[in-house]
């Protein structure tokens, strides 16, 4: 997959690299030129300029990018970045990053954005990511499908560590996506066994991350949110 990451921020970066790290072609639109000297030297693709301009977009790569990730430090800026990279280039799937969540019913398809996530709370995820003590995490509403993306980490305080898939009591609707498992994507067969350190993306409805939780961690020592 060909991947654009517009802005290199905290989450910006983070994004960049797991993408790359995964195996997929990444181009990083970034304004700031020492950032970007700094990103190039790392072995990353660059183009300096503002991903609100369309050539800076084209030279990325857009026309024939599969996503694109507007995660500049501007609402504003994303919402014109993810308005181009749809309407201009068809790019087939677009995530913004929300900065001021009262900006955050612009963020949908009208605007083309498929998966809109509060930078608060990736920049949360983050610091819970690195300290252990993150549980269960919404990551993103799903615009336009009635869904959102929860994620769950397995500690040894989980209920669900050991068990399988099959065995979680996830009600209809409520689907593990994913597990990645020390840094990689793990399919999440029925027979998947969870381990200490997993991720598990779950699909669930827009009130459904205490169900998540509570598959997960239900009944579990030392429970907390």
């Amino acid at each position: 997959m060909h991947i654009i990451v517009a802005g290199v921020g905290t989450v910006g970066q983070r994004v960049a690299q797991a993408v790359h790290a995964a195996g997929n072609t990444v181009a990083i639109v970034e304004e700031d030129p020492a950032r970007a000297a700094v990103l190039t030297a790392r072995g990353l693709q660059v183009v300096t300029g503002t991903a609100c301009a369309p050539g800076r977009l084209e030279a990325a790569g857009a026309l024939r990018a599969d996503v694109l990730v507007a995660c500049t430090g501007r609402d504003e800026d994303n919402l014109i970045i993810s308005v181009l990279a749809r309407r201009r280039f068809e790019v087939p799937r677009i995530v913004a990053t929300v900065r001021d969540d009262a900006n955050r019913w612009l963020f949908d398809a009208s605007w083309g954005v498929d998966t809109a996530i509060s930078a608060a709370s990736a920049l949360v995820t983050l610091i819970e990511e690195a300290t252990g003590s993150a549980q269960t995490v919404r990551l993103a509403d799903l615009a336009g499908s009635g869904l959102a993306l929860v994620e769950t980490n397995i500690t040894t305080a989980s209920a669900a560590r050991g068990k399988t898939v099959a065995d979680l009591n996830l009600p209809p609707g409520d689907t593990v996506a994913t597990v990645v498992r020390r840094g990689r994507t793990v399919r999440a067969d029925p027979s998947l066994r969870f381990r200490t350190g997993d991720r598990v993306l779950v699909l669930t409805s827009p009130d459904g991350e205490r169900r998540v939780h509570d598959a997960f961690y239900h009944g579990a020592a030392g429970e907390s949110r």
